[in-house]
C-alpha cells in the first residue's frame, strides 16, 4: 500500500495512508475482518499517474474503483492475480494499449467496465473464461477487429455495450446464446451485413441500440417477437431499407422506436396504433409514403412524433390534436393536404415552438397568434431537439397585423383586408426585399420594402426606378401540386 500511496499520493490526498493498519484510519479503503482489503475507492481523486503492479498484490481484493480520474498507461498484467475481483471500474480515465488476455484468469468479475478510454486492439478470447459476467462495458474506446463472439460465452450477461468503437463486419449469430441479456448497445461501430435474426430470441432484451452502423437488407420480421423490448434504436444505417415489419405492434412494451436518417420505405403500419406505452415516434428522414395512421391518436403517452422529410400524403389525423402529452411535432416537407386543423389556427393544440408543418400542402386561414407566435410567423427549421412553431410554406392566409412577415420581420402596415402568406414552398417570391401578399378577390402579389417595387409579373421585388411603377397583376397563382388557388 505504501508504493500505491507513493504513486498516487502526488496528486491525491493519502495523508490517512501512514504504516499503521490500513483498516483503522485509511480513507479510501474497506477492510474484511481478517485485515485484508476488500474495497477501494479511488474514484474522482484527480489521479494522474498510472495504474502500479503493485495493486496485484492485493489478492482480497473484491471492488475496485478508480472512475474520473487522469490515470494513463496501460492495464497492469498483474491484475490477472485479482482472482477474487469481482467488480472493476475504470472508466473515464487515459487508458491505452491493450486489454491484457490476462485478465482472462480473472473469473470471480461480474462487472467490468473500461469505458471512455483510448483502448486499442480486441476482446481476447480468453475472456471466455468469465462465465459470471453480468455488465460488460468497454464503449468510446479505440477497439477494433470483428464481432467480439468471445462475449457469446459470458451467458450469465446482462448488460453488453460495444458502442463506439470502430468494431467492422457481421454481427454474429451467436448472441441468441446470451438467454438473461437486458441491455445490447452495439451503436456507432462499422457493423455491415445483415442483422442477425436471432437477436430475436433473446425475449429478456429491454434496449436494442443499433444505430449509426452500416447493416443492410431489410428489418428481420423475428425483431417484433422482442415483447419485452422498451428501447429500439436504428438511425442512421443509410443501408437498411424495405418497409417496417407489419407486425410491429407486437412489440407491446415499446416506449421509444428512433429510426431516424433510415431509408425505411413502405407505409407506417397500422399496427403501430398498439404501442399504446409509445412515448417517442422518431421516423423522420425515411422514404415513408402513404398516409399517417389514424390510430396514432390512440396513443395517449405520446411525446414527440417526428415524421418530418418523408413523402406521406393525404389529411392530418385529427385525433393527435388531443393526445394528452403530445408536446414535439414534426411533419415538415411531406405532402400533407387539406384544411389546417382548428388547433393550429386558434394555438390550442401546443406551446409555442414546439411543432412544425413547414412545406406541405394545407390551405385555409391562420391565425398569427398560433403557438403562441404574436407577430407573423417565424419561419424555423429544427434545432437539435426544439424548433420553432411553424405552419409557414403552407397554402394558407395570415391577417393583417402591423409587423408583417418576410423571411424575418418587416414593420409595415398594410390594409385591413390584406393577407399576408409564402407562395413558394421555403421561397421568399419577393425576392427577400418583401412579403407576398393578396387581397380578398385579388391574386397574390410582392409588397416590396421601401426603395423597391414589384416586377411586371409581380413575383418578385425591384430595385425603384426614379419615375417608374408597375401595375398590380390580377392573374391567379396556383400553390403547389394540388392546385389550389391561394386567394
Amino acid at each position: 500500500m505504501m508504493e500505491l500511496k507513493s504513486v498516487w499520493g502526488k496528486t491525491a490526498d493519502l495523508s490517512t495512508w501512514v504504516a499503521s493498519n490500513p483498516c483503522a484510519t485509511w480513507r479510501l479503503v474497506n477492510c474484511w475482518t481478517n485485515g485484508f482489503i476488500r474495497r477501494m475507492e479511488m474514484s474522482y481523486q484527480e489521479l494522474f499517474a498510472t495504474l502500479p503492479s503493485a495493486i496485484g498484490a492485493l489478492t482480497q481484493l473484491e471492488e475496485f474503483f478508480a472512475v474520473h480520474n487522469w490515470i494513463y498507461g496501460d492495464i497492469p498484467e498483474s491484475f490477472s492475480n485479482l482472482v477474487n475481483l469481482k467488480n472493476l471500474q475504470l472508466y473515464q480515465n487515459f487508458l491505452n494499449g491493450t486489454i491484457p488476455a490476462s485478465m482472462g484468469r480473472m473469473t470471480s468479475l461480474y462487472q467490468l467496465h473500461l469505458n471512455l478510454n483510448y483502448l486499442t486492439g480486441s476482446i481476447p478470447d480468453t475472456f471466455s473464461n468469465l462465465k459470471n459476467m453480468q455488465k460488460f462495458y468497454v464503449p468510446s474506446n479505440l477497439l477494433s477487429g470483428p464481432f467480439p463472439t468471445v462475449v457469446c460465452t459470458m451467458t450469465s450477461l446482462r448488460q453488453l455495450r460495444l458502442s463506439y468503437n470502430r468494431f467492422t463486419g457481421p454481427v454474429a449469430g451467436c448472441l441468441s446464446m446470451l438467454k438473461n441479456l437486458n441491455y445490447m448497445y452495439i451503436d456507432t461501430n462499422k457493423f455491415s451485413g445483415v442483422l442477425p435474426s436471432s437477436i430475436g430470441t433473446i425475449m429478456p432484451l429491454t434496449n436494442l441500440f443499433i444505430n449509426q452502423n452500416s447493416f443492410i437488407g431489410p428489418l428481420p420480421i423475428a425483431l417484433t417477437r422482442l415483447t419485452n423490448l422498451n428501447i429500439l434504436f436504428m438511425s442512421s444505417n443509410p443501408y437498411l431499407d424495405g418497409p417496417l415489419p407489419a407486425n410491429v405492434g407486437s412489440m407491446k412494451s415499446l416506449t421509444d422506436l428512433v429510426a431516424e436518417f433510415v431509408p425505411f420505405n413502405g407505409t407506417i403500419p397500422a399496427s403501430i396504433s398498439k404501442l399504446t406505452k409509445l412515448s417517442r415516434i422518431l421516423l423522420d428522414n425515411n422514404q415513408f409514403t402513404g398516409t399517417i395512421p389514424n390510430g396514432i391518436s390512440r396513443l395517449k403517452e405520446l411525446t414527440v412524433l417526428y415524421l418530418e422529410e418523408n413523402e406521406l400524403y393525404g389529411t392530418f389525423p385529427r385525433g393527435i390534436m388531443s393526445l394528452p402529452k403530445l408536446s414535439l411535432l414534426n411533419l415538415h416537407n411531406n405532402m400533407l393536404s387539406g384544411p389546417l386543423p382548428t388547433g393550429f389556427r386558434n394555438g390550442t393544440l401546443l406551446s409555442a415552438g414546439q411543432y412544425n408543418l413547414h412545406s406541405n400542402y394545407f390551405y385555409g386561414p391562420a391565425s398569427v397568434t398560433a403557438g403562441g407566435v404574436t407577430a407573423c410567423p417565424q419561419d424555423q427549421t429544427r434545432r437539435g431537439v426544439f424548433f420553432q412553431s411553424s405552419i409557414a410554406s403552407n397554402c394558407l392566409t395570415y391577417p393583417n397585423t402591423s409587423a408583417c412577415y418576410k423571411a424575418g420581420r418587416v414593420d409595415k402596415q398594410v390594409g385591413a383586408s390584406t393577407c399576408l402568406r409564402f407562395c413558394n414552398a421555403g421561397v421568399n417570391p419577393c425576392g427577400g426585399h418583401g412579403a407576398c401578399w393578396f387581397t380578398a378577390g385579388v391574386a397574390p402579389n410582392c409588397l416590396c420594402d421601401k426603395g423597391y417595387v414589384p416586377t411586371e409579373d409581380k413575383q418578385s421585388c425591384i430595385k425603384k426606378a426614379r419615375g417608374k411603377s408597375n401595375p398590380p397583376s390580377t392573374k391567379p397563382r396556383t400553390c403547389g401540386p394540388l392546385g389550389l388557388i391561394c386567394n
